[in-house]
């Protein structure tokens, strides 16, 4: 009954009602775009660095570790070969991949500059090569490199090119070898790297048998941690394993927190568009004062009072919030499909960070936007409510 006796006191003025339910509407979509829009930036720095940048697991020597922004390639990971089959026997390892990055000064003509090299399986990597050449072929042999980088020197495919550099053992050596494709991956890899296969990478470098890095690929990425204990016994000394988060260190916290607090800042935003709740049902108060104290005369008691306002009030609340949340998620899904282009924005940013941003929101998210929607409101609503409870029959009849 008291569900019923709320719903018509909304429907006493359905303007003033309208406009209400519209503020919360819109304060909803604000809400879940905005928990979307966080969950999409953060989501895709953790992936991608994970993808492109630590793996799940990464294996190496702990001076490697200690000079990793050098790119040394004389500490070196011997006998990977026979270690990456033991890693590929653990049951929660998805994938292995071997990885030697080099620094190095590549030039055509009168142009040279600094770039990255990196060998890899250039038929099996996270990169997803074959699918990102832009111009030219994908043979799974040869060169490939960033199309930013080729535009700068001027180098198309059918280019050949000489890579000479230090080697793993202190002496320089160099290898000639034709530029197949160019790639284009959305990143900054497009600016200053480029991928030869890994046998070409270990015959620059004079490695043999050895290897820089070994990035592993967990089934699950929230089970690294058991999976580190499992890789660390087969591991000699020599060769430490890191969890993603222990490479990003505090910046994985940083950006841990940072979910926590535009969690709290879209509270605030629900809770300042339901002060219009506030001032909807203290105008009905108000201008019902005489109603309520009838009602008290004939028998309301003043929880039942507080009941009806609060019940009106988070009506108007769960009407805008269902609806606004439900129109957030349909929003949300579109431009979680077509993504939003951030190369301007984001294009200076010297990390491995995908340009296309999409913005994500998962059942749990939208359970929480949708209560958060509907409580607050409510809660709110209590507040004008409280005041309905207090008046005395008396003296809400002679006002």
């Amino acid at each position: 009954m008291l569900f019923k006796f709320a719903l018509r006191n909304i429907m006493r003025n359905k303007k003033r009602s309208f406009f209400t339910t519209l503020t919360i509407f819109f304060a909803a979509i604000v809400v879940g775009f905005a928990q979307s829009w966080t969950n999409g930036l953060i989501n895709v720095y953790i992936e991608n660095f994970t993808r492109y940048q630590t793996g799940h697991i990464r294996i190496c020597t702990a001076e490697f570790s200690k000079r990793e922004k050098f790119m040394p390639v004389d500490e070196l990971i011997t006998g990977s070969e026979k270690l990456i089959e033991k890693l590929r026997g653990l049951e929660q390892v998805r994938a292995v991949r071997e990885r030697i990055r080099f620094g190095i000064l590549v030039g055509k003509d009168e142009t040279t500059t600094e770039a990255m090299g990196m060998g890899i399986d250039l038929n099996d990597n996270e990169f997803d090569l074959s699918n990102k050449i832009k111009t030219g072929t994908f043979t799974g042999s040869g060169m490939y490199i960033g199309y930013r980088l080729a535009e700068k020197l001027g180098i198309v495919p059918g280019d050949e090119l000489l890579l000479a550099t230090r080697t793993s053992e202190g002496g320089l050596n160099g290898i000639k070898l034709p530029v197949e494709g160019v790639f284009s991956l959305g990143m900054q890899f497009d600016k200053k790297s480029f991928f030869i296969g890994l046998a070409d990478a270990k015959r620059l470098l004079k490695m043999h048998d050895a290897s820089t890095e070994l990035f592993i690929y967990a089934h699950d990425a929230d089970m690294t941690d058991s999976l580190k204990t499992d890789i660390v016994k087969l591991l000699p000394v020599n060769l430490t394993a890191d969890t993603y988060k222990e490479q990003l260190g505090t910046l994985y916290e940083t950006l841990d927190s940072t979910k926590v607090i535009y969690s709290l800042v879209e509270g605030v935003i629900l809770f300042l568009a339901s002060f219009v709740i506030i001032n909807t049902m203290m105008m009905a108060i108000f201008e019902r004062i005489r109603e309520i104290g009838t009602m008290k005369a004939l028998g309301m008691t003043d929880q039942e009072l507080f009941i009806n306002f609060t019940l009106e009030g988070a009506l108007l609340g769960a009407a805008g919030g269902i609806l606004g949340a439900a129109v957030g998620f349909c929003i949300i899904a579109v431009l979680s499909h077509t993504g939003i282009d951030m190369t301007t924005q984001l294009q200076g940013l010297d990390m491995p960070f995908e340009y296309i941003i999409r913005p994500r929101i998962g059942i749990l998210d939208l359970v929480i936007s949708l209560s958060i929607s509907i409580v607050i409101p409510a809660l709110a609503a209590m507040i004008p409510a409280r005041h309905a409870r207090k008046l005395m029959p008396a003296e809400a009849l002679r006002s």
